[in-house]
C-alpha cells in the first residue's frame, strides 16, 4: 500500500476503483494546477465525490483517523504553526502538538509531497488526520489577521551572502596562514619564535599554536553567528522538536 502511494495520487486510486472517470480527473488534475488544492478537494468541489465518500476512502485506504473540528476554539498558538496564507491555499489546519508531532486536518492528506513541505515548514514531524472541507473552513476562520506577515523581507544581496559565507572562513584561517608564512619566510620571526619557545620547530610552539588557533576560532564562530544570525519572525516558524521515531 505505501508503493502506491508514492506512484499513484488519489485520481488514480478512485479511478483504479471506479468512482470516478477519466474525463472528470483529467478536468480536476487542470483545476489542481491552477489552483494548488488537494486533488480530493477539487473532486469534492466539482460534485464528482462527496465529502463522506472521500473521506471513507481516505480512512480505509490509508489509515488516517477522521478528527471532528467542532469541539471547539484551537489554541492561537497552534495555528500560529502554520501561517494563514499557507493554510488557505492547501485547506488544511494544524489541530495540536502531540508526542514531537504536528496533528494537521487535511481533506485529503494523500499528497506526500504536500506532507513534506509541511514538515519543512514547521520543522518536526507531522501526523496528518481527515477533516471534512466545512469543518477546516470553520477553523480557518479563527486565523487572526496576520498584519505584517505579507511584509516579506527582501532577500540578502548578492554582496551581503557572500561576505556572510566567506568571512567566517577567512577571518578564521587567516591568522594561521600569516603565521605558517612568517614562518616560512621570515628569519627575523623564526628566530623571535624559537627564542620564546626555547628550541627550533618544538613541539611547544605547535602546542601553543595550534591552542591559540582554536580559541580564536571560537571568539570568531560566536561574532559571525552574532552578527549574521537569521531573525525569525514568532510564530511563523516554531523552534524545531525532535522528531517522533517512526511507530
Amino acid at each position: 500500500m505505501v508503493g502506491n502511494r508514492e506512484t499513484e495520487n488519489l485520481g488514480e486510486m478512485l479511478l483504479r476503483e471506479g468512482l470516478i472517470n477519466n474525463d472528470q480527473l483529467e478536468e480536476a488534475l487542470k483545476r489542481q494546477k491552477a489552483t494548488d488544492k488537494s486533488l480530493g478537494y477539487i473532486l469534492a468541489e466539482m460534485g464528482v465525490i462527496t465529502e463522506s465518500v472521500k473521506m471513507s476512502f481516505l480512512r480505509k485506504k490509508f489509515g488516517y483517523k477522521f478528527f471532528s473540528l467542532r469541539a471547539g476554539q484551537i489554541d492561537p498558538l497552534t495555528l500560529s504553526y502554520i501561517p494563514k496564507a499557507y493554510a488557505q491555499k492547501y485547506h488544511l489546519v494544524p489541530v495540536r502538538v502531540e508526542s514531537g508531532a504536528l496533528v494537521v486536518a487535511m481533506d485529503d492528506p494523500s499528497d506526500l509531497t504536500l506532507l513534506d513541505s509541511l514538515k519543512t515548514l514547521v520543522g518536526m514531524s507531522i501526523r496528518p488526520v481527515i477533516a471534512s472541507s466545512a469543518d477546516i473552513d470553520d477553523v480557518l476562520g479563527q486565523y487572526p489577521e496576520e498584519r505584517g506577515y505579507a511584509e516579506v523581507p527582501a532577500p540578502p544581496s548578492l554582496l551581503y551572502r557572500a561576505i556572510r559565507y566567506a568571512a567566517f572562513p577567512i577571518l578564521g584561517f587567516l591568522p594561521l596562514v600569516v603565521f605558517i608564512a612568517l614562518l616560512g619566510f621570515s628569519e627575523e620571526f623564526r628566530r623571535k619564535v624559537n627564542s620564546v619557545a626555547g628550541s627550533e620547530f618544538s613541539f611547544d610552539v605547535f602546542l601553543y599554536t595550534l591552542l591559540g588557533w582554536g580559541l580564536w576560532i571560537i571568539i570568531v564562530w560566536e561574532i559571525n553567528g552574532l552578527i549574521f544570525q537569521e531573525k525569525r519572525k514568532p510564530g511563523v516558524y516554531p523552534p524545531t522538536e525532535q522528531e517522533e521515531s517512526e511507530e
